[in-house]
């Protein structure tokens, strides 16, 4: 390379990052996203089914999940369990009540896991 082509390198410096800055719409963070829609599932259960078993699958055949009747169910979000709930019926409808709220520990631990 000749001297016109010779390019400087220099490390970049950044400003120190201070700790104690308080934002003044502290709390209002979260208002602002209110109305964003997740995704909430709650699983009832899982199974592994053959590809002959799934074929079979017709109206009112019965499919067995790995968890009893009255087991607490888990409510998931955005791919994140977040709690715990069980099932009740509500005007002939299933729904759910919450029973445990997963902890941030317990997330993580349940991430690694």
């Amino acid at each position: 390379m000749n001297e016109k082509q010779t390019k400087r390198i220099q490390t970049v410096q950044f400003a120190p990052l201070s700790e104690g800055v308080k934002s003044p719409n502290r709390g209002k963070e979260l208002n602002s996203i209110d109305d964003v829609n997740l995704q909430l599932i709650v699983e009832l259960g899982k199974t592994n089914l053959k590809v002959r078993d799934i074929l079979k699958i017709k109206p009112g055949v019965i499919i067995p999940v790995d968890k009893l009747a009255g087991e607490h169910v888990d409510v998931v979000i955005n791919g994140s369990s977040v709690a715990e709930a069980e099932v009740v019926v509500v005007d002939e409808k299933f729904a759910i009540r919450i029973t445990d709220i997963v902890s941030k520990l317990e997330r993580e631990e349940r991430m690694n896991d």
